[in-house]
């Protein structure tokens, strides 16, 4: 299992073995909104099904790994109060 990524490498277009991308990763799920547009329009369900289904993955595993990096943030950083 790999290890845990580090707090410093967690940035924007970084590079590294445990760096996050997170521009892309919103784009990609910006593109990913559009396509399960775009399939409910083809009125195919098995279309549907496959694009909101990885859209969804995509989109769970995405806030997982903000929530995961949020975690070590201090309160006010996170807009608590």
């Amino acid at each position: 299992m790999p290890k845990r990524p580090k707090k410093d490498e967690v940035q924007t277009a970084a590079t590294g073995q445990y760096v996050y991308d997170f521009k892309q990763a919103e784009r990609i799920l910006q593109a990913l909104d559009f396509l399960r547009k775009e399939a409910v329009a083809t009125r195919i369900p098995e279309i549907v099904t496959m694009v909101d289904s990885t859209f969804q993955l995509m989109l769970t595993s995405y806030y997982c790994i903000l929530r995961y990096e949020m975690k070590d943030l201090p309160p006010s950083d996170q807009g608590l109060q």
